[in-house]
């Protein structure tokens, strides 16, 4: 009796175990889910897109969205500005053009004529992905010139102020990908009309800042610093007045 009890056990055994390992087997293909046909690898979070981890150095050409004003501008103001050409990284684009770069304001102060001089400091802190995404970005002004457009309705700053001339008139489209082809700006280098009413000189030029480019082009009586991670603009003559579209030239850190 004992034996064939025995027997028995040692017949279920192999029973036993095999479908343990098909239970196993049926759980872990559960947990995995499927891939949609056609889909590859790359297809997944490739979400975390190059945009997400621009390298330091990385230069982005942008334009502000609106004028900033250190009379008007408080600390923690919002600061919004848009990249003006396409960002490629080996011909790939990685940052569209009009791309959101969000920053805030960090400090200002008016020119008055008890307290001469101005100041307004920027820090750019944030990229607005066009899926919706809010990417960290911490980046500081290389340079700044007037926009490339200038828009005299209801502009308080000095048309007849010097203009950037002399800069290369044709903006890369990339940082970083030299083999990358190059795109004609925007708006291209052009004479300024001059503004009806003004009796201004129609001889000064705009053109789009190089990646090269740094400090201050073609603004009078501005001064760039930069303290961390914060881009401080000053000037001694006057107050701290930045038209909307302003050419900005980003370097990330």
């Amino acid at each position: 009796m004992r034996r064939e009890v025995i027997m028995r056990k040692l017949f279920l055994a192999p029973v036993l175990l095999s479908l343990a390992v098909l239970s196993c087997l049926s759980t872990s293909r559960a947990q995995v889910s499927p891939r949609p046909p056609g889909s590859t690898s790359k297809d997944a979070p490739a979400g975390k897109s190059e945009a997400e981890a621009l390298p330091p150095g990385t230069v982005l050409s942008v334009e502000l969205s609106k004028s900033l004003d250190a009379k008007k501008s408080k600390a923690e103001a919002r600061v919004e500005a848009r990249t003006a050409i396409d960002l490629l990284v080996h011909g790939q684009i990685v940052v569209p053009r009009n791309t959101k770069i969000m920053g805030r304001v960090t400090e200002a102060k008016a020119h008055s004529k008890t307290s001469p001089g101005s100041l307004l400091g920027i820090s750019f802190e944030r990229m607005l992905l066009k899926d919706g995404r809010e990417v960290p970005l911490q980046a500081t002004v290389q340079a700044i010139a007037r926009p490339l457009q200038l828009n005299y309705l209801g502009n308080d700053s000095n048309p007849a102020g010097d203009m950037a001339s002399g800069i290369p008139s044709q903006r890369p489209t990339s940082a970083g990908d030299s083999t990358a082809p190059s795109i004609p700006p925007r708006y291209p280098t052009s004479t300024i009309p001059e503004p009806p009413g003004l009796n201004v000189p129609n001889t000064s030029t705009v053109s789009p800042l190089a990646p090269t480019s740094r400090g201050v082009i073609g603004i009078k009586g501005l001064s760039l610093e930069t303290s961390g991670s914060v881009s401080v603009l000053t000037s001694n003559t006057g107050n701290v007045h930045l038209d909307s579209g302003t050419q900005l030239m980003l370097r990330v850190q």
